[in-house]
């Protein structure tokens, strides 16, 4: 565990780092919070930062479904027209702290980017420890060469779930609050069913989080082992649009899982469709 590269880095890191010729910075921060109200996002960000808009831009725009995954090709030209080569070594980050950032982590590995990270505490961390900021979003400064690597194997359709259900070797987990996972809170979404996915397990992903940061690798491998059932080979993450369930994602690997998969339709499909199977 100990040879692993964490995707994990932190302000103090930042700091001595940020101006590397070889740094991409991106804010990932979404509009809308977990509860469906706007993110009050702070007139500021972090020193050199460029906008990743994976909510409205750089997603599937051919789906009603929320922020889905592009081609490989739409996203290889977003990120050159972010300046990112293939070498480039990608710090993301929220405004919210660790929300949608670890959203932004995963696509690049989706998309077969290693060099990728996130900014432990986020933007709020940043301004509290005095880090260099700024009022507007920086541009590239030339056109990046990077090449998608599509890893199929890291996005589950609803169909690959549905088959799931009966297969013991994987294991669906759902990133949301215990209350929307057993129906006992409302759908953020008006239409959506209550419930979860037949046969998943619940780590709520603020359980991941203390103070606005991760918590420390111990107590996330804790956390993991006591829902991680022993005879699963594939962990898939869901949530309510395919974001905390890349948090999910994110600290998994950082405790060594292998086989990582995200649902990337999440609640926002699986709730809508009366054909797919739910428990409460």
């Amino acid at each position: 565990m100990n040879n692993r590269v964490s995707n994990i880095v932190s302000v103090e890191w930042l700091k001595q780092n940020l101006h590397d010729s070889n740094l991409i910075i991106l804010d990932a921060t979404m509009k809308i919070q977990p509860n469906g109200n706007p993110v009050e996002q702070a007139p500021v960000y972090i020193e050199g930062a460029q906008e990743f808009n994976f909510d409205t831009e750089i997603c599937d725009q051919n789906t009603d479904l929320p922020h889905m995954l592009p081609s490989a090709d739409e996203f290889q030209q977003a990120a050159q027209k972010l300046g990112i080569n293939s070498d480039s070594t990608i710090v993301c980050y929220d405004a919210m702290g660790i929300f949608s950032s670890p959203r932004a982590w995963w696509m690049f590995k989706a998309f077969g980017h290693d060099k990728v990270f996130v900014l432990d505490g986020g933007l709020p961390k940043w301004i509290e420890a005095g880090g260099a900021t700024q009022a507007n979003f920086s541009l590239p400064k030339q056109t990046g060469n990077f090449q998608s690597k599509f890893k199929p194997e890291m996005v589950f359709s609803a169909e690959q779930v549905l088959e799931s259900i009966s297969n013991q070797k994987i294991q669906v987990i759902d990133a949301r609050s215990k209350g929307r996972f057993n129906a006992e809170e409302p759908e953020p979404r008006e239409g959506s069913r209550g419930g979860h996915i037949p046969g998943a397990s619940c780590i709520p992903f603020p359980d991941l989080l203390d103070d606005g940061f991760f918590k420390d690798k111990h107590q996330l491998s804790e956390q993991f082992y006591s829902v991680v059932k022993a005879d699963a080979e594939r962990l898939v993450f869901s949530c309510g649009s395919g974001v905390t369930a890349s948090v999910l994602a994110l600290v998994a690997d950082e405790c060594s899982y292998e086989n990582l998969s995200v649902y990337d339709g999440s609640w926002a499909e699986w709730g809508m469709r009366t054909d797919l199977p739910i428990e409460k």
